[in-house]
């Protein structure tokens, strides 16, 4: 399998996250109150948390020590990425301002940046399809099923307060709206049943996107199950949400898929892009690049005339 040395804006970026969760999971877990104005079992769940997020870094810098970067890392990489990005998110926006807030702001801009970086650098050509066309009809109906099932659950909670009726539960910091309502409705969701659809239809690029969607809700809920242990060893007791069995079975779903997904995955040319824009890297006097696509499509219409001047004579 082709691999790619990472380019230094890669390499300085895994460091300021690894950085930034030691420092906010370390504040975590070791103040005396970090997490305050949320319940008991929330904060043992936060803090159980910042354990998986440390490991999150810990596996973020052990792909970077070979000093190559593979496809299959790559797209770990950008999971572990999107788990970082919604969970500071939640962070940022869903629990009282702490000490490391600006910890958090640093971390959300740097792994975002990151992320679309190492997504939008992807060569759709260097990925082609994996042989099992049932594993990608079936991942496509689970992340389109699962996308549907999660923002109807939601609803739920979300449509009888706008008719009318009892603001929904939990809430945010303040009565503002619950920050996973925002972020699973407005951006992951939509994001998981597209990847879906794309899967579905056939896309060669949604192989890759869909191992980053899986890396990433297998991060996210593993997490979040660890605080669910957590809160049974310490209290005795956990109170599950409705979301509980759901999550469980996806989890479950998702290892076994990333499982026979990662396998498949092989790239025959260089599957990045070494710069982010067409012509970025041409000199001052170097000529604008022409698309490859333009190329063939000017190479055709040569053709074309060459072979309507040979039958003209």
């Amino acid at each position: 399998m082709s691999t790619q040395h990472p380019r230094r804006w890669t390499l300085l970026a895994t460091v300021i996250v690894a950085a930034g969760i030691t420092v906010s999971s370390g504040y975590g877990l070791l103040a005396e109150s970090p997490y305050r104005g949320i319940s008991a079992a929330t904060e043992l769940a936060a803090r159980a948390q910042d354990v998986c997020s440390l490991l999150v870094a810990g596996l973020l810098l052990l792909q970077l020590r070979s000093g190559e970067l593979s496809p299959r890392a790559h797209l770990v990489r950008l999971g572990l990425l999107a788990y970082v990005l919604y969970s500071y998110a939640i962070y940022l926006d869903g629990v009282p301002m702490n000490r490391t807030f600006l910890v958090y702001v640093v971390l959300e801009s740097v792994a975002g940046a990151a992320f679309l970086d190492g997504l939008v650098r992807l060569l759709p050509s260097a990925w082609p399809r994996v042989a099992s066309r049932r594993l990608e009809r079936g991942t496509g109906w689970m992340l389109v099923t699962v996308a549907a099932l999660f923002a109807l659950l939601w609803l739920t909670a979300l449509l009888p307060y706008a008719a009318g009726g009892d603001r929904p539960t939990p809430e945010g910091p303040g009565g503002v709206a619950y920050p996973v309502f925002v972020l699973d409705l407005v951006v992951v969701l939509p994001c998981i049943a597209a990847v879906g659809l794309m899967l579905l239809r056939g896309r060669p690029i949604a192989g890759p996107l869909a191992v980053v969607a899986l890396v990433k809700i297998v991060t996210l809920f593993t997490a979040l199950w660890a605080g669910v242990v957590a809160d049974l060893v310490v209290r005795g007791h956990v109170a599950l949400g409705p979301d509980a069995v759901p999550s469980l079975v996806m989890l479950a779903l998702s290892v076994w898929l990333l499982v026979l997904w990662l396998p498949g995955l092989q790239p025959t040319t260089p599957f990045l892009r070494s710069a982010l824009w067409v012509g970025e890297q041409a000199g001052p006097s170097s000529p604008p690049s022409v698309p490859e696509g333009r190329t063939r499509l000017e190479a055709h219409e040569r053709g074309w005339k060459e072979s309507g001047t040979r039958r003209s004579r």
